[in-house]
C-alpha cells in the first residue's frame, strides 16, 4: 500500500499514537520499527522526504520515529527497544491490525 503524504502522514501518526504509551525512547523506537517492518521501502522512502521538506502534519513523536528510521539500522533499533525494556520488536506479521 501506498499514499500520498496526508495519507502516510495520518498512518505514521496512528502508530505514534499507539507507541506514545511506552515511556522514554521506546516509543519513537517502536514507531521506527514498525516502518522498517511493515511499510515497503517505496512508503519509508516518501515519509523520510516529507520529513526533510519539513513533516507538515507529523505528530512530534512521529517525526521522532521517522528520523529514528534514517538514523538507525534495524540492529539499532532494536537495541533501544531492549535498552527501554523491550524484549523483542515486532516483527513482521506480529501486526493485528
Amino acid at each position: 500500500m501506498s499514499g500520498g503524504p496526508e495519507t502516510l502522514v495520518r498512518m505514521a501518526n496512528q502508530i505514534a499514537r499507539f507507541f506514545a504509551s511506552q515511556p522514554g525512547p521506546a516509543g519513537a523506537a517502536g514507531v521506527a520499527d514498525h516502518l522498517r517492518a511493515f511499510w515497503d521501502p517505496k512508503m519509508r522512502r516518501r515519509i523520510l522526504a516529507w520529513a526533510d521538506e519539513g513533516g507538515a502534519g507529523l505528530e512530534p513523536l512521529a517525526l521522532e520515529g521517522v528520523e529514528l528510521l534514517r538514523e538507525s539500522g534495524d540492529g539499532e533499533v532494536r537495541a533501544a527497544l531492549a535498552q527501554a525494556g523491550e524484549r523483542t520488536a515486532r516483527r513482521p506479521g506480529d501486526d493485528a491490525g
